[in-house]
This record gives C-alpha cells, structure tokens and sequence, in this order.
C-alpha cells in the first residue's frame, strides 16, 4: 500500500476485504427495492439495549424521552427479500433487544437510526458495516467484523477503555498512546464510572469527545 500503513486501509481496500469475507452479502451499490419502517417502545434510563445486525449501517444517538425510537430501511436486490426481512424487537423491564433478520445467502441490508434515552447501556454486535454511538451515556460493548466504529462522548465519562483492531487503526485524540502494527490497541483508565469496550476485525475506531 504505497504511502501508506499497512494498518491504514482506504475504502477500496475495506470493501475488497468485505467481499472476501462475506461473498453472499455483496452486490452492485445500488438496490432496486427498499422499505422504511419505524417503532417506538418505552424504555427506562440505565437500561440495557442489545442489537444484533449482519449487514448494514447503525447509528445511535441519545433522545429526549424514556423511549427507544427505531427508524429503519431495509434494502435489497430482490423485492422477495426486502418482504421476508423482519426485526426484533422486544423491551422486558430495564432490558431490551433488537435483532434484525433478513433471507439467509441473500444482498439484503438494513440502514438502521436509533434514539435512546440518555443514559443507556450498549451492548452491540455487528457483521459488516458502519456503527455510530453520539452523546449516550453508559457502559458500551462494541462489536463489529468489517467496517468503522465511531463513538462521540465525553472523557470524563469513562473509567475504562479498550478499544482493538486486527486489522486498522484506532484514533483516540486526548486518549493516549495506541500500540500495534497491524491492528492497534489503545487502553485508557478515567475517573469516570462506565467502560468502553471495542473492536473491529477489519476497520477503523475513532473515539471522540473532550
């Protein structure tokens, strides 16, 4: 990779490897069919919200209510797979989750938004795609096999931060120091009471936030 870290993979690179690894998921970038969808169930402050996504992109951000606000599309080549596609959605108590289902060996993704109250534990595994955390509060476990992670909070929050890559980088200005060659690792220790934890197989971890 001229000019580059082996460790710094362009988009080309990423959607390469994404193929390698996942060849039933991909196809040409433009999809025939497609439907959107939203819900919007009660939920509880320092609750605990898993989700669980194959193919697509996630973005979470904090709302303004004790509600988890799910607003999704879901897209496909064939207009049979968009119709079997189905979500999970279940709240019991302080725990919720959210699984989302589409034809098994079929070009099928979800491009998924969530708000959540304010203070909300993640709990989030992800195949391929881009995951997003802005302005959430509380303990977070990140997950993903092919994409980026990136996650805007403040530093003071956290106690504890792992965040790991096997193949990519890890940018956390005002976090320390990573280390690695291939993958990078960066371990941060705060004042704060809630822990982050991250990784990405192939992919990059941003961290941002004062």
């Amino acid at each position: 990779m001229s000019g580059r870290s082996l460790a710094r993979l362009t988009p080309l690179h990423k959607t390469v490897l994404t193929c390698l690894l996942l060849v039933p998921f991909c196809s040409a970038s433009d999809w025939k069919y497609e439907d959107t969808h939203t819900d919007a169930r009660d939920f509880v402050a320092g609750g605990m919200l898993h989700v669980r996504l194959k193919v697509g992109d996630l973005r979470v951000r904090h709302g303004d209510s004790n509600k988890i606000r799910l607003h999704y599309t879901v897209k496909s080549s064939r207009e049979r797979n968009v119709k079997d596609a189905s979500v999970e959605f279940q709240v019991r108590g302080n725990d919720a989750n959210l699984e989302f289902h589409a034809p098994s060996d079929s070009n099928t993704e979800f491009d998924v938004e969530l708000e959540v109250p304010q203070n909300t534990n993640l709990d989030v595994h992800e195949k391929v795609g881009d995951l997003t955390v802005e302005g959430v509060e509380g303990d977070k476990d990140l997950d993903l096999g092919v994409g980026d992670i990136r996650v805007a909070a403040e530093h003071s929050r956290y106690s504890l931060v792992r965040a790991s890559t096997s193949i990519g980088d890890v940018n956390g200005d005002g976090y320390g120091e990573t280390s690695g060659w291939l993958g990078k690792t960066l371990k941060y220790h705060g004042d704060g009471k809630y822990e982050l934890r991250a990784h990405v197989s192939v992919g990059d971890i941003t961290l941002e936030g004062k």
